[in-house]
């Protein structure tokens, strides 16, 4: 087997774990190549079996490129996850079709915000003193901001700016993350593989690792093992690779983050077997 593995031009500000990938693939005598996803007309990708996106993190800053690289790409290899699944998952209107399942994202609005006023008459849209808002296409904390009354003008040309460019969206910030944290459970093929709580440092509100953020290794509890597989249910599609995150809130009850199956941090060193994990799962495709 030759396996491409996805990733983007600097990885200079982000934590990766790719190297338990490289030691799986080693083990099983799998042949594979980094290659950065700009790069992709100057690859024969017939030599490849597949082609499994991985850190390809800058993708939310030329959405329009990346997509016609996966095109591309998909079109002479077998693509991991599928290039529909890519579509469908990049940007967070997925997470409206939950509203009709069990498994209930935080709540989302679009927004279009041209002043100060319509920033205000979030907080009461929303029904929450503190909201986040983001792009529906963005990936690492790209143009996201936590927003409250003490800091909302201070923002709003900011906010305002970014929604003359992106498809905005807003939710109302969830306490439970500074609290408890958030969940993230790992699945290869729909398989369970292993979990964490990721917990943003003191006065912040990003849990990933790139800002001190607090990530442990946990056993999840029944209830939150049930929520993470009903959220994969609802996919018909196989899946190598997926992460579900969420968190609870006051009333006990899970509230979808994000499912993640483009290109996740897959938090390898997390479980010394992980990496093999999904190493199996790819040797199965074939």
């Amino acid at each position: 087997m030759k396996v491409a593995l996805l990733t983007c031009r600097n990885l200079d500000e982000y934590i990766t774990y790719e190297n338990h990938l490289d030691d799986a693939l080693h083990a099983k005598s799998i042949e594979f190549e980094w290659i950065e996803w700009e790069d992709y007309q100057q690859v024969d990708w017939s030599s490849f079996d597949c082609a499994v996106i991985r850190t390809t993190w800058d993708y939310q800053k030329k959405y329009q490129e990346f997509i016609k690289a996966l095109e591309y790409i998909s079109s002479k290899t077998k693509l991991f996850n599928s290039l529909d699944i890519v579509k469908w998952n990049s940007s967070k209107d997925y997470l409206l079709e939950f509203n009709q399942t069990e498994t209930k994202p935080v709540p989302i609005i679009e927004i279009s915000t041209s002043n100060e006023k319509e920033i205000l008459e979030l907080f009461n849209k929303l029904e929450s003193e503190t909201i986040v808002i983001k792009p529906f296409i963005s990936a690492g904390s790209y143009l996201t901001y936590k927003v409250d009354k003490s800091n909302y003008q201070q923002l709003s040309n900011d906010i305002i700016n970014a929604c003359k460019e992106k498809k905005m969206m807003a939710q109302p910030y969830m306490e439970s993350i500074a609290n408890e944290g958030e969940f993230s459970l790992h699945f290869f093929d729909k398989e369970f593989s292993h979990a964490i709580l990721k917990k943003p440092k003191a006065g912040d509100f990003r849990s990933q690792e790139e800002f001190d953020s607090d990530i442990k290794s946990i056993t999840p509890e029944p209830a939150a093992m049930s929520f993470a597989q009903k959220v994969l249910d609802y996919i018909k599609e196989n899946l190598l690779y997926a992460r579900v995150d969420f968190v609870r809130k006051k009333d006990d009850q899970f509230y979808l983050m994000e499912l993640e199956l483009i290109e996740p941090s897959l938090y390898f060193s997390f479980d010394k077997d992980s990496a093999s994990r999904m190493v199996e799962k790819i040797m199965q495709q074939f």
